[in-house]
């Protein structure tokens, strides 16, 4: 199975590709990264570069592209401070209104990707040895509070170089669910499992209905004449 990863930017693909490999053995992920998260619209907005201004059309064009029964979707966001039940059922509207339609899955990091870095103290060891113990026991899973900031102070790198941290969490990070702190890790590693395992196939497009046709006159033995 190959899924492909829709993502905010560079430093997204610099840990889902590397991690992937390690968590889904058996199948291939390939992350297209964004100019940020962008904003949420049916029709999307070809003007701008972020991930949710864009994804209407790269659903269409997966839809058209895709093989159902061995191509999927991941679409991964930084929740920040949204309601992700009330983003969800926005984008699976979305997805509805799209056919073909290919096979999509939504995640969300909370309250962004450094979160799932935070929740793994044995990944920070390895990646990080030096970083601030005390503040990472303080750091409470999931919670809104500048995680990529405060990661940056936890490992005392305030210039905020995600693309390295995403680079060097990605060799260690945990590839079992249960070992991580955080919820939406967690969440994400279900996800994957279930996208590339169901047999579920997208559903066919609809035909056109046959324009019905329509009498205009009779020959002179009656019989009926069509125009379509």
């Amino acid at each position: 199975m190959i899924v492909h990863a829709l993502v905010e930017g560079p430093s997204e693909k610099a840990f889902l590709e590397p991690w992937a490999k390690r968590f889904l053995k058996d199948h291939q992920l390939k992350a297209y990264p964004h100019q940020g998260k962008g904003h949420i619209s049916k029709k999307g907005d070809p003007k701008q570069r972020g991930l949710l201004d864009q994804l209407p059309a790269k659903l269409r064009a997966f839809g058209k592209s895709l093989d159902p029964n061995q191509e999927r979707v991941l679409v991964v966001i930084d929740a920040d401070g949204d309601d992700i039940e009330k983003v969800t059922e926005t984008l699976e509207s979305i997805v509805n209104t799209i056919e073909p339609r290919p096979i999509v899955m939504f995640r969300f990091a909370v309250e962004e990707l450094e979160a799932f870095y935070l929740a793994d103290h044995k990944a920070l060891m390895a990646a990080f040895p030096n970083h601030n113990r005390q503040r990472v026991r303080q750091y409470v899973p999931d919670s809104i509070v500048g995680t990529w900031e405060l990661f940056g102070k936890v490992i005392g790198d305030g210039g905020g170089n995600k693309v390295d941290w995403a680079k060097r969490m990605a060799k260690v990070l945990t590839t079992r669910a249960e070992e991580s702190r955080s919820p939406s890790f967690r969440v994400l590693c279900t996800g994957l499992r279930e996208l590339v395992t169901s047999n579920a196939v997208a559903p066919a497009p609809r035909k056109k209905p046959r324009k019905a046709k329509t009498a205009v006159f009779k020959d002179a033995s009656g019989r009926r004449l069509w125009k379509r």
